[in-house]
C-alpha cells in the first residue's frame, strides 16, 4: 500500500467517524405538536377579543442540552396557517430555545427562531392585460420570517409535557410595492413529546 493510500485510508476513517460523531450529537430528541391562533398584528393584551385563524406546528429539539435548572435546546418547526380574508402559509424553522427550570416542575422558555415562510394570498388574483383585469395564478410568495416568542412548559409524566406559547412574527417582504413587512403573533397550547 503506498502512502497515499494509506493517507487517502486516514482521512476518510477520520471522516466518517467525524460523521457517526455529529449524528450521534444530532438526533430527535423530543416531538412537539401545538396548535395556536395567528393574528395579523401587533402584540397585544387583547387575546380575548382575537379572531380565529388556526395555526398548526410540529417541532423536533435536535440537540438538547441541560443543567439543574437551565436547558438549551436547538431543533427545526414547520407551521402552517390559515387567515381567511389574507393568506395561508407554510413555514420552516430553525429554532433555539433556553429555558429556566423551577423547582417544582415549571419550564420558562425563551425562543428564538429564522425560516422561511411561503405565502399564498387568499382568494382571487388579478392582473391587468389589455386594459382589461384578468384572472391569474398566484403560486405564492417566499419570505424570510423570524420568531421571538416566551413559553411556559409543564411536565405532566416523565415522557409528556404541556406548553404555551406566544411569538411574534416579523416576516419580509411582505407586499409587492407599500408594505415591507408584516407583524404577526401566535397564541397557543401544545405537547412535548419525549422520543429519547
Amino acid at each position: 500500500m503506498t502512502k497515499a493510500n494509506r493517507i487517502g485510508l486516514m482521512i476518510l476513517a477520520i471522516t466518517l467517524l467525524s460523521i457517526a460523531q455529529i449524528q450521534a450529537q444530532i438526533q430527535p430528541q423530543n416531538l412537539r405538536l401545538g396548535f395556536l391562533n395567528e393574528t395579523s398584528s401587533l402584540p397585544s393584551a387583547k387575546i380575548s377579543r382575537l379572531p380565529v385563524h388556526p395555526t398548526f406546528n410540529i417541532g423536533t429539539d435536535l440537540r438538547v442540552r441541560s443543567g439543574n435548572h437551565w436547558q438549551r435546546a436547538f431543533g427545526v418547526d414547520a407551521y402552517y396557517y390559515y387567515h381567511r380574508k389574507v393568506e395561508h402559509a407554510i413555514m420552516l424553522d430553525a429554532s433555539y430555545r433556553i429555558g429556566y427550570k423551577f423547582g417544582f416542575g415549571l419550564q420558562l422558555n425563551l425562543t428564538t427562531a429564522l425560516g422561511y415562510k411561503h405565502a399564498i394570498l387568499a382568494g382571487k388574483k388579478y392582473e391587468l392585460k389589455d386594459g382589461q383585469y384578468q384572472p391569474t395564478t398566484h403560486w405564492g410568495k417566499a419570505q424570510l420570517n423570524t420568531k421571538l416568542g416566551l413559553g411556559l412548559e409543564y411536565p405532566i409524566s416523565d415522557k409528556y409535557s404541556l406548553t404555551t406559547d406566544y411569538k411574534v412574527m416579523v416576516a419580509a417582504p411582505s407586499g409587492d410595492i407599500f408594505i415591507p413587512f408584516s407583524i404577526n403573533t401566535f397564541l397557543g397550547t401544545g405537547l412535548k413529546i419525549k422520543i429519547n
